[in-house]
């Protein structure tokens, strides 16, 4: 493995940043059972980051390889509560 460019290094940079968003929603997804966010939202997302992560493969850029894996699998764990809670979602009264 060579060098890292600057490129790289802020696409790190944004890497840590993008995944640390997602830790919060998925850890109190699985703490829960059941997904706060829409599903729509999910499936888009889980595509559009496999999509990316192909095209990064292809790029042989492992920041995007990273980042959109690193995503793809969030938004997975959190589109599977979507269509297989563990309880219900509770309602507001």
């Amino acid at each position: 493995m060579g060098s890292f460019s600057l490129f790289d290094i802020l696409g790190f940079g944004g890497l840590v940043f993008l995944a640390i968003c997602w830790i919060p929603q998925t850890i109190a997804t699985i703490k829960t059972g059941y997904v706060s966010v829409k599903l729509s939202f999910l499936t888009l997302y889980l595509f559009g980051s496999l999509l990316l992560f192909f095209q990064a493969i292809g790029l042989n850029n492992i920041p995007l390889m990273l980042l959109n894996g690193y995503t793809a699998l969030s938004s997975s764990i959190n589109l599977f509560y979507g269509l297989f809670p563990r309880v219900k979602a509770e309602t507001n009264r």
